[in-house]
């Protein structure tokens, strides 16, 4: 099958998530003076992320606000490290993280290499992500990923519907101008970007390289993003 039209996600596909906040986070963990608390960065980014994952659950549901996620999933992260006034640092830890962490620049291994390929190639390309619109754009312009999708930016909190509801899919496609069988979408949460690119009725590429299991059938599926290159 050959495409014309792809849509990305953002995090963790294009644009390094895990390795940007977990460097950011061990640099102000570092700054507050917290090693002897966090004596290993890379297993409080692990306990973090856990607690990070189930609460963006309940904001995407609508069951906490969008302050309460950004303040509670250090709380929780500080409270298990035993760090005093842990309610009382989160907030600000937060706010120098949300600061930072959309400065970082790392992308994932050769998007840069295959972006630059479909662009040639003449493909329309949109993206699609959820998270906060002041956050997300800092990351797409800082990391230079802005020259490729334009106006096509399509970022839950702006839309009003998170992945995988068919509206995100459907303002993306609408503003490439696309069609379904020609459109693939591109992804690693088998969640909010397969299964909705499939509810939506689009094909899709389930970028996953960490090998994890899933209980669907994506259209395709693979490690390495250079594949895409191949279905022009």
């Amino acid at each position: 099958m050959k495409y014309r039209c792809f849509l990305f996600d953002l995090d963790n596909t294009l644009w390094d998530f895990d390795t940007n906040a977990r460097d950011c986070i061990t640099t102000l963990i570092r700054a507050r003076g917290l090693e002897s608390f966090v004596p290993d960065g890379y297993e409080f980014y692990r306990r973090y992320k856990a607690h990070n994952e189930l609460l963006w659950q309940q904001y995407e549901a609508g069951e906490i606000t969008q302050q309460t996620l950004r303040t509670i999933r250090f709380a929780r992260t500080f409270q298990e490290y035993g760090i005093p006034g842990a309610e009382a640092l989160s907030p600000l830890f937060s706010e120098e993280y949300l600061d930072m962490m959309p400065t970082r620049t790392a992308l994932m291994p050769h998007a840069m290499e295959v972006l630059e390929d479909l662009e040639r190639k003449g493909c329309r390309m949109a993206l699609l992500t959820n998270g906060f619109k002041q956050v997300q754009y800092s990351k797409i312009k800082s990391s230079g990923l802005d020259r490729f999708f334009n106006k096509r930016i399509f970022i839950s909190e702006e839309v009003g519907y998170h992945k995988p509801n068919p509206r995100m899919f459907i303002a993306a496609l609408t503003a490439i101008n696309g069609k379904k069988e020609e459109t693939l979408m591109v992804g690693d949460n088998f969640v909010n970007d397969i299964e909705g690119a499939q509810i939506f009725g689009i094909d899709q590429y389930y970028y996953n390289p960490q090998h994890l299991p899933c209980d669907g059938a994506p259209t395709l599926t693979g490690d390495d993003l250079r594949d895409l290159k191949a279905l022009v």
